[in-house]
């Protein structure tokens, strides 16, 4: 069955603050190479999952704290992991289509930071709270999630995972939110679907 990227866009994000003694705002590049990406979505009867790659990242740190920072994500790049031959091409043309991403028309997914703040006694290790603007398919939507942030010298590793709502990016194809659930029945794709990353920051 058919399957919905749990993107991406997605889709992205790095987040995180740095001890630095200079006044001038400091940038960190998003290494593409050794950070990753990946989705998850799931439909009645089972789940796919998948990776994506980025495009570029900056943050910008200013006195010891992010004051900005914005991912880019290549929607061109989905590639799912738990099929094979015939059936990975089928969904990876799928997903990339107009029924889901149209990355012909819209090639990249963006997430950019509006707000980063401490948290004490998160899941699974986190100790930020990170809040942004994800756009897909040219469509903006608000979330926040917990990340986890753990400074390195001259970078930080920034690792978490959130979950975003396709419907809100006006990803159609076997939603309840365009389609009657009864009438789809087992064919329903659930809208949430879930985006990790673990990206590594450096001049």
């Amino acid at each position: 069955m058919k399957h919905m990227l749990t993107f991406g866009a997605l889709l992205l994000a790095p987040f995180f603050v740095l001890a630095s003694g200079d006044d001038a705002p400091s940038r960190y590049t998003i290494d593409a190479k050794t950070s990753t990406i990946t989705w998850e979505g799931t439909n009645v009867t089972r789940a796919h999952n998948g990776d994506i790659a980025i495009n570029n990242g900056m943050i910008t740190v200013d006195n010891g704290m992010i004051s900005a920072a914005t991912v880019v994500i290549d929607m061109t790049t989905i590639n799912t992991l738990d099929l094979e031959g015939g059936s990975k091409a089928t969904l990876d043309r799928h997903l990339s289509s107009d029924d889901f991403f149209g990355v012909e028309q819209f090639p990249t997914a963006q997430f950019e930071l509006l707000q980063l703040n401490p948290l004490r006694g998160g899941e699974n290790g986190a100790n930020f709270s990170a809040t942004g603007k994800v756009t897909i398919k040219g469509r903006t939507d608000e979330v926040s999630f917990p990340v986890t942030v753990d400074m390195t010298d001259g970078g930080a590793k920034i690792s978490g995972e959130m979950v975003l709502d396709r419907s809100k990016f006006d990803v159609r194809f076997r939603s309840k939110s365009f389609f009657d659930a009864k009438e789809l029945g087992d064919k329903l794709i659930y809208n949430d679907f879930t985006v990790g990353f673990k990206l590594v920051a450096g001049k």
